[in-house]
């Protein structure tokens, strides 16, 4: 038998269908058998590996265990979601962002601008490929015909391929998933509009920042990336391709997890079920919870969403007129608290999450924050909730209250380290404390 310190620990597999071998249902089953009294399930983030996972897994619940009695860890299994949440490299604006941010770069400073190199251009192309494999064939062809040419005909032919490479125009996506689909759709609805959205694409981003995210980045209020052409417009197409899609597997194994996994359990007598997701993985474990399904003696307890990277409006049942939450029937299901942490400290939910949501560059001075229309949840912590279903948590105090969602800002402990960067700062001693928290409530 496997094990994470001193609890028992086993392995969900699933890959990018969210399919699991039926064996390990049964295996899950078997360990909750013996008197475990605590299922708890984690969820790793987008381009994590498994040994990325199983070092985040074994942290975080060492952490945790420090505050929770002996004979309780004892008695609660862990398992660790793995899903082919597959790397690549990280977007070319995303790593100016973060030298600028370090201070390695000036903001604005004049600098020589050009197209991508023919060597990075043909791995952007591998890696893509290495991705997907041949459900990539048709994107490759068309991102190469606009690298070699942008006029209205390649980046038409550029759009309507990647709209059916993501498949996210029939039915069955999630609200989220519909408006992603609907942006690529729209701008390649004729030709012209589609060259347009790639030309747009050409250049680097601009953010003016003149709120807190600039503040919390130790950015200037103006800054750009230096690669610009259309190399560089079918590179950041195919970085925005990999996201909705990412973004998309990421709630279909939580839907997995939910159907194939929890309502299959059935366990003999009582055991709280606690949901832990970090980054995509967020995503993964709210779409489970989101699942009505008859779960049995496998009650929902809780729900920690460590730096989400999905909309801030994702709980939301209405965050404007006819829009819903993705995931809008979580709230007031746990028996115990939701807990999640947010900070603007986190680069990747705070900026380049807000920047791979949105197919134009039409950067708004309040890029990524509350009131940015895609900005994440790891940001800002959820919105349009009602006020009598959230409670601001202390910094410093963790005390989270059952039946509410519990925000923490976490500009303290979620930060930049020299080994580490902010987003990824999820498995601390502080974030530990948090967890045993939730599970103590």
């Amino acid at each position: 038998m496997l094990t994470l310190g001193p609890s028992p620990f086993i392995w969900l597999d699933f890959d990018k269908n969210g399919v699991i071998e039926p064996g390990v249902v049964s295996d899950l089953k078997t360990l909750l058998s013996s008197d475990m009294t605590d299922l708890v399930i984690m969820s790793h983030g987008w381009k994590n590996t498994k040994d990325d996972a199983q070092a985040l897994y074994g942290a975080l619940w060492e952490h945790a265990c420090q505050h929770l009695e002996a004979q309780r860890t004892k008695k609660t299994v862990v398992a660790g979601i793995s899903w082919p949440a597959k790397a690549y490299r990280t977007d070319f604006d995303a790593e100016t962002l973060v030298a600028s941010s370090s201070g390695t770069q000036a903001a604005g400073a004049a600098a020589e601008v050009s197209d991508l190199d023919e060597a990075k251009w043909n791995d952007i192309l591998a890696e893509f490929r290495a991705a997907f494999g041949p459900d990539s064939d048709g994107v490759v062809a068309a991102a190469e015909d606009v690298a070699s040419g942008l006029s209205s005909t390649t980046a038409f032919n550029l759009l309507k391929e990647g709209s059916s490479f993501l498949q996210l125009d029939g039915t069955g996506a999630d609200p989220e998933l519909a408006i992603d689909g609907e942006g690529i759709a729209q701008a390649g609805s004729e030709p012209s509009t589609a060259q347009d959205a790639i030309a747009g694409l050409a250049s680097p981003p601009v953010l003016n920042l003149t709120n807190d995210v600039a503040s919390a980045q130790s950015l200037a209020t103006t800054l750009s990336g230096l690669i610009n052409g259309p190399r560089a417009a079918a590179a950041r197409f195919l970085n925005q391709l990999t996201y909705y899609t990412m973004k998309k597997r990421a709630g279909v194994v939580g839907v997995a997890l939910a159907q194939s996994v929890l309502a299959k359990i059935k366990p003999a007598s009582h055991v709280n079920l606690h949901l832990v997701g970090h980054s995509f993985g967020a995503r993964l474990v709210t779409a489970a919870a989101n699942e009505n399904l008859d779960l049995g003696k496998l009650s929902l307890f809780s729900l920690t969403l460590l730096q989400g990277a999905y909309s801030h409006n994702g709980l939301a049942g209405e965050f404007a007129p006819g829009l819903v939450g993705a995931f809008p029937h979580v709230v007031g299901k746990t028996r115990g608290p939701i807990a999640i942490t947010h900070t603007h400290n986190d680069l990747a939910c705070t900026l380049a999450y807000a920047l791979a949501s949105r197919l134009s560059r039409d950067m708004t001075q309040g890029i990524g924050d509350k009131d940015d229309k895609f900005g994440a949840m790891g940001a800002n912590g959820p919105q349009h909730l009602g006020t009598d279903q959230v409670i601001t948590g202390s910094t410093t105090e963790f005390k989270p209250v059952r039946g509410k969602v519990n925000t923490f800002l976490a500009d303290g402990y979620v930060v930049k380290t020299a080994d580490v960067d902010a987003h990824n700062n999820v498995a601390n001693p502080t974030v530990g404390r948090l967890l045993s928290a939730v599970l103590n409530a």
